[in-house]
């Protein structure tokens, strides 16, 4: 039997959702867009089930952490179809339960990426997203949990109830800052509250580079968890004086380690937000690879270790990037980096993100602990990503210790 050809997989502009090929007359839509600009193509969804597990694999292994919990169709992306075809025809109305559904998610796109009806596969996650906004509007949204926070983002500019004014502590002495510096990192809430091992080996390692950079002290959230969770006007005022901040003092590149803030502040802010700051964003990974391929950066301590690695959703479906961390992982002295199952468009999420964490425990700690075991079954010491908040998620749900966690700036900064 001949050997099938293999054929390279190509990707969505600004996406990692694969780009499907050979299908005739897909709609070329805009992103970001309102309900109504949506909303006559959830009629093309066929209720087929495709969105329930991965697509052309042998073992079809599930996909979608909010399904598999919530147990019902209207969980699925099918039914989340069928449930905005209802509320925008006037066939249902609005509720709080209604509502629930839409926000028992956590906006990984998984879904999307296996759904084969071209307009769906594209553009599904645009009306998920939209479909939240409108709940707002009608005063069913956001969740309780997510309003709480929202209102302490308002006072002290972070989810993590905070203060603002404690959100350098974790910066070392002897990393020097540039106050006149043209890069800047953005550290992001996560790194700066809660995993702030990732934040601390960053600057330390931007500092042994020799950059000049400056960390502002008057940083605000990005905005993506109020954001993700409906609230986009409120996200629009974080967003606002964050490039107000960025211009004031004159940044033209900026480096995160977080992957929510990398999407938030590269996608987000001019694409939703029309915030067309002009400021190159770069994730860690990416702009530690040109420095390693230019000799810059040198990796010379073996870390003697067997790993695998978690694609975040909002670096990897949401944005594309997938092999930057990986091939600096693998650049790393004594790194045996071994897949997962569920990799890189297909990877299962860690449910920590769009909300899901402090609004449904339930889905999360579930999303959370079929990674790990997942992660597990690959029989590496540790599982590592480059978001502090999937990193946070593994590290609250690893039980006795069975596998470690850490964060991709952890291990280059060991490796230095």
């Amino acid at each position: 039997m001949p050997k099938k050809k293999k054929t390279k997989i190509k990707f969505l502009p600004g996406r990692g959702i694969t780009k499907l090929i050979s299908v005739p007359d897909q709609l070329e839509l805009d992103r970001n867009k309102h309900l109504e600009y949506y909303q006559d193509l959830v009629y093309q969804c066929g209720k087929c089930g495709t969105c329930r597990t991965v697509y052309q694999t042998k073992d079809w292994p599930r996909i979608c952490p909010s399904g598999e919990v919530g147990k019902f169709e209207s969980y699925y992306l099918g039914g989340r179809n069928l449930l905005t075809w209802a509320l925008t025809s006037g066939r249902l109305k609005w509720s709080e339960n209604m509502a629930k559904i839409f926000f028992h998610c956590t906006l990984c796109l998984a879904c999307t990426q296996q759904c084969q009806i071209p307009e769906i596969h594209n553009y599904a996650g645009e009306w998920l997203m939209a479909m939240r906004e409108e709940s707002v509007k009608q005063g069913y949204g956001p969740m309780p949990e997510h309003k709480k926070y929202t209102e302490h983002v308002e006072k002290e500019y972070n989810p993590y109830m905070e203060k603002h004014e404690d959100r350098l502590k974790w910066l070392p002495s002897h990393v020097k800052l540039t106050p006149n510096a043209k890069i800047a990192y953005f550290v992001g809430c996560t790194s700066s509250y809660r995993e702030m091992n990732v934040a601390k080996s960053t600057a330390e390692i931007l500092d042994s580079l020799g950059v000049e950079f400056n960390i502002l002290k008057d940083e605000h959230c990005c905005g993506s968890p109020v954001y993700m969770t409906g609230q986009a006007e409120k996200a629009k005022l974080l967003a606002e004086s964050n490039v107000k901040i960025f211009k004031d003092a004159g940044i033209e590149k900026i480096i995160t380690s977080c992957a929510g803030c990398y999407r938030a502040l590269k996608e987000t802010y001019p694409n939703k937000f029309g915030l067309d700051h002009g400021i190159e964003v770069l994730h860690l990974p990416e702009f530690l690879l040109d420095k390693l391929n230019n000799e810059e950066l040198k990796l010379t301590k073996a870390l003697n270790m067997k790993i695998t690695y978690h694609d975040p959703c909002h670096i990897g479906r949401h944005m594309g990037v997938y092999e930057p961390p990986r091939e600096i992982l693998k650049k790393i002295p004594g790194i045996e980096l071994v897949e997962m199952g569920r990799n890189k468009q297909n990877a299962w999420c860690c449910g920590s993100g769009a909300g899901v964490r402090s609004g449904f425990k339930e889905l999360s700690g579930f999303a959370a602990e079929e990674r790990i075991d997942e992660a597990k079954g690959t029989k590496a010491e540790a599982l590592v990503s480059c978001c502090p908040f999937c990193l946070n998620q593994f590290k609250n749900n690893i039980k006795n210790n069975e596998i470690k966690a850490f964060d991709i700036a952890e291990l280059i900064k060991q490796a230095i």
